[in-house]
């Protein structure tokens, strides 16, 4: 057993200077931290922070001693009884989330194996291919995506070279350096857009027909996913939007799911998320939250819970490197998953 003793809370600083908590979990054989990442909330000031730190200190931290950290489920299930809404708005997704991948840190240090192996088994071995985003526009945010590369650094060198070839940021200029990079690379270089504003239907279409686009996060109806759902091949038409404002889980409108985990709660929430997207025949997609911690655990979940794919921001250098130190740690078990739209 690696019984909990303690729980800890803390204030910790994000990148663009917002504030989280920061939670360590300390078993009687094991340790871990996790600083929750948050999503764009002008009132998360540094006095919500330290609420979260409260809640850790004076509610949760005493209810989990004596937990076995094994038990990952239930205390996941427990920190929603704690919370005693139906959305986690008493102690905030952000504690939850914070405590319950701290437990499973700590838990996988207890059992000295890696955070991918303690949450995906003995036979996690596939890394998620990392789309990176990379630039923006007042129209689109801009990704790189590598389909067939052989090394996570593939998709780096890929961006740096974009950049280089690429005179302004607009959808044609990137779309022509993007093709240009491929062919010195030898890869299938292609650009993901994330769309800002809503746009016409047939303007989208033409859009991803007329450049060289393998993945689209839309905004907009259901229709505007429909018509690119049909209208497009091999393309991975992000649904999140549609998932976040109204609830749909349906291949018919999209063939792909950016999740969040600081959106879900718990650990045990995003790995039924997960499987209910995997169950729609929906690739799951591992996204970081607009501002994030240096922590590594990131990549750790997406191999863990076997996503082909993990969205992060190309300055999140700790996270690439860690992507980079798991391929070393599988070795010659590591493959990269294939990345099909």
């Amino acid at each position: 057993m690696s019984v909990i003793q303690n729980v800890v809370g803390r204030v910790a600083v994000l990148r663009g200077g917002k504030y989280s908590v920061e939670v360590d979990v300390i078993t009687s054989d094991g340790f871990g931290r996790f600083a929750a990442p948050i999503e764009e909330n002008p009132t998360l000031h540094i006095a919500e922070a330290r609420r979260a730190v409260s809640e850790v200190d004076e509610i949760i931290g005493p209810e989990l001693i004596g937990f076995d950290s094994v038990e990952q489920e239930l205390i996941d299930s427990y920190l929603w009884e704690i919370d005693g809404t139906d959305d986690l708005s008493h102690i905030g997704a952000n504690t939850a989330l914070a405590v319950s991948v701290a437990v499973a840190k700590a838990s996988a240090n207890s059992k000295a194996i890696p955070l991918y192996s303690y949450i995906g088994g003995t036979f996690t071995t596939e890394l998620p291919v990392p789309i990176l985003r990379f630039a923006s526009d007042e129209s689109f945010d801009y990704y790189m995506v590598v389909r067939d590369l052989l090394e996570i650094t593939d998709v780096v060198d890929a961006v740096s070279k974009v950049l280089e070839a690429a005179d302004s940021i607009t959808l044609e200029t990137l779309s022509k350096a993007s093709e240009k990079v491929g062919d010195e690379l030898g890869l299938e270089v292609s650009l993901g857009i994330g769309m800002k504003m809503p746009m016409g239907t047939e303007e989208v279409l033409a859009l991803v027909e007329d450049n060289n686009v393998a993945y689209i996060k839309p905004l907009g109806e259901e229709e505007l996913f429909l018509e690119l759902i049909a209208g497009t091949h091999g393309v991975f038409v992000d649904g999140e939007y549609l998932f976040r404002t109204k609830n749909i889980l349906d291949r018919r409108y999209y063939n792909a799911l950016s999740i969040k985990p600081i959106n879900l709660g718990t650990l045990t929430d995003l790995y039924n998320l997960v499987n209910d997207a995997k169950a729609e025949r929906i690739t799951p997609i591992l996204s970081e939250s607009t501002y994030e911690s240096a922590d590594e655990a990131l990549p750790h979940i997406a191999l863990g819970l076997k996503c082909p794919a993990i969205i992060l921001d190309w300055t999140s250098i700790e996270k690439i490197n860690e992507l980079n130190r798991i391929a070393e740690d599988l070795g010659e078990r590591g493959r990269i998953i294939t990345f099909e739209g």
